[in-house]
């Protein structure tokens, strides 16, 4: 029962309804609510659901959306941040044998009408006014739809019959709302369920197109299911655990978590949802309920654990006692870690007294019942995996994408070795190394291929079923794999040389002053580096170092890149091959946001994009 028969059902609705019956008291979810002020935590509680509850509330969906005319084969929409309707949505729709199509709400509306119009969807659960009044808007317009392999350039009406509102909105006869659809009459189990197979497409997941239009991703039933059983054979969750979820459902890591969740006894933790209207995220409210909410596990991305990192460093500079105290932790657990069994024996010291503070911030971020963070979809910087090590906080670093449906790889909890991603979840998913060093996997959990995109899946598939990453990485002989780069961010110099950038990366960033940076160097003579500020801390240094904070814009750029910024970069050179070393660098104003389009929605650096936007600081450099 370890594994909760996920291997022996059909398909993922099977799977739910079975532990539903199984369990029906049993918690699936709770949910953060606000009954007030957001500051006021007496209006604050809790809300919990169990299997009976789910399993009623999913088939009323899945009734709803078979009059609608939803059946094996239909696509339907998800455009909306985690929350429980989500899930509740996406077991309907899989339970009908139609297939969920993952949006994230971010999406401009081009992007989204590009997604529609690729897969084919006719219906659309939105989350609230912002994201209904985006489909509307699609609904009135022409699109310019860009070319794929198999595909020349058109403009295109995309046509939705019908949108479906988590939240209350505006009257329109194309919006029904979700409260509406589970007022309706008590439903039986789809009996769809009994024709849907393993290898049926269940999701299509886009990926983030820093490369080209987005590619739907084919993920079947088979897939989805071996990769929780596969999750829980690694010990990365049991029966007793909880997990916050609060990164977005639309991207597969996150869908994972919620199926484990959904499929099996460990719970599930929501934030609150603050504002009904639009999908802005509140992070004093985020932060809270992740507090609160004490979940065992946290699934997490490297971008936030580089925000939380930079948010200690700073409370270390703040007045009084509390800051004296994490300035004198940092400074002495980080050197009681990097230098082990050598450090003095006054940071020895000082590291064991204040083991307190230690755990007040790891408390204070995560609550009481944390265990570990599970970070994945980007690679975690060496530098920000060993601050947190040395504070005590476990992070957990995995790996996985989106065509792996979706973990291949994470570190176990007591035996990880950081830098790698860890070995592979199960002896079902084979991996192995070509001779340029490209990572490949095959197994159960391996997607179908690219919607709509046969050159593409041909490039990326084997005939034998190996799916080639385009990562680049090495495995030790414990079976642990190391990424070093991704093919296509190879950097081949004017003088042949090759530059992997992510590590290069990773070192720029190892400096609070500093966010986000892009090295470039494609064809030159040498590399340089667009560079982001880290705002809030070259605010204090400029304090701190007697400058005028109310003229700090009348400050030139060569003044902060001179005495902050370059000095860094020089320390990161004295690391680096000649060939590899940054010359010329530019502070970009602003930063890179998923909002401006030059972070995808996991946080990665949209390479090609920020090269264009920017083409002329890259120019300036040379």
């Amino acid at each position: 029962m370890k594994f909760w028969g996920l291997d022996g059902f059909n398909n993922i609705g099977a799977s739910f309804f079975a532990m539903a019956d199984r369990e029906p008291n049993g918690g699936v979810y709770s949910q953060a609510q606000y009954d007030g002020l957001l500051e006021s935590k007496e209006h604050r509680r809790w809300v919990a659901a169990n299997f009976a509850e789910v399993k009623k509330r999913v088939c009323k969906i899945a009734h709803h959306l078979k009059k609608l005319g939803v059946s094996q084969g239909s696509k339907v929409a998800i455009l909306s941040a985690s929350r429980p309707e989500w899930m509740e949505a996406d077991l309907a729709i899989v339970s009908l044998g139609a297939i969920s199509v993952s949006i994230y709400q971010t999406l401009a509306e081009g992007e989204v009408a590009y997604i529609l119009f690729d897969s084919g969807v006719d219906v659309i659960f939105v989350e609230n006014e912002e994201q209904a009044k985006k489909i509307i808007n699609i609904n009135t317009q022409v699109w310019d739809i860009p070319a794929t392999e198999e595909r020349a350039p058109s403009k295109e009406k995309i046509k939705i019959k019908k949108i479906i509102s988590f939240e209350d909105c505006f009257n329109d006869s194309l919006i029904t709302s979700f409260r509406e659809v589970l007022s309706g009459p008590d439903s039986e189990v789809p009996e769809a369920i009994q024709r849907i197979k393993r290898d049926d497409l269940a999701s299509l997941v886009y990926t983030s197109g820093t490369t080209g239009p987005p590619k739907g991703v084919m993920q079947t039933h088979g897939n989805h299911l071996s990769n929780v059983r596969q999750a829980a054979q690694c010990d990365l969750f049991d029966e007793n655990s909880t997990i916050m979820l609060f990164l977005p459902l639309a991207h597969s890591f996150a869908k994972l978590m919620g199926y484990v969740g959904f499929l099996t006894p460990s719970t599930l933790k929501f934030i609150a949802i603050v504002d009904t209207r639009t999908s802005r995220m509140e992070p004093v409210s985020m932060t809270r309920d992740i507090r609160e909410g004490s979940a065992n596990i946290v699934p997490i991305v490297p971008r936030l654990l580089e925000k939380m990192r930079d948010g200690i460093s700073r409370q270390s500079s703040a007045p009084g006692l509390p800051g004296a105290l994490i300035k004198v932790l940092l400074r002495n657990s980080l050197e009681v870690y990097e230098k082990r069994n050598s450090a003095s024996f006054k940071a020895i010291l000082l590291d064991r007294l204040l083991g307190f503070v230690k755990t007040k911030i790891r408390r204070k971020l995560f609550g009481e019942n944390f265990k570990y963070c599970i970070s994945g979809g980007a690679k975690l910087p060496v530098h920000v995996a060993q601050f947190f090590d040395a504070l005590g906080i476990e992070i957990l670093e995995g790996y996985g994408l989106t065509e792996t449906c979706v973990a291949t790889n994470v570190n176990r909890f007591g035996s990880k070795k950081i830098g790698t991603v860890g070995p592979t979840l199960s002896s079902d998913i084979e991996i192995k190394i070509e001779s340029d060093g490209e990572i490949c996997f095959r197994g159960p959990n391996i997607s179908l291929g690219y919607y709509n995109r046969k050159t593409a899946t041909e490039a990326s598939w084997t005939k034998d079923g190996w799916f080639k990453t385009g990562d680049l990485g090495v495995v030790d002989s414990d079976g642990y794999l190391t990424i070093s780069g991704r093919k296509k961010e190879i950097i081949i110099a004017s003088n042949g040389k090759k530059i992997a950038p992510n590590d290069i990366e990773d070192r720029l960033k190892n400096s609070p002053y500093i966010s986000q940076c892009m090295l470039y160097g494609e064809g030159r003579p040498f590399c340089t580096a667009l560079i982001t500020l880290n705002e809030p801390a070259v605010l204090y240094w400029l304090k701190e170092g007697g400058y005028n904070i109310a003229d700090e814009k009348k400050l030139s750029e060569e003044k902060i890149i001179s005495d902050l910024i370059w000095n860094h970069v020089e320390q990161v050179n004295l690391h680096l091959a000649n060939f590899e070393q940054v010359k010329k660098i530019k502070i970009v104003p602003g930063d890179f946001t998923v909002e401006n389009g030059l972070l995808t929605p996991t946080f990665k650096v949209k390479r090609k994009t920020v090269e264009n936007r920017f083409k002329d600081l890259i120019e300036g450099m040379y």
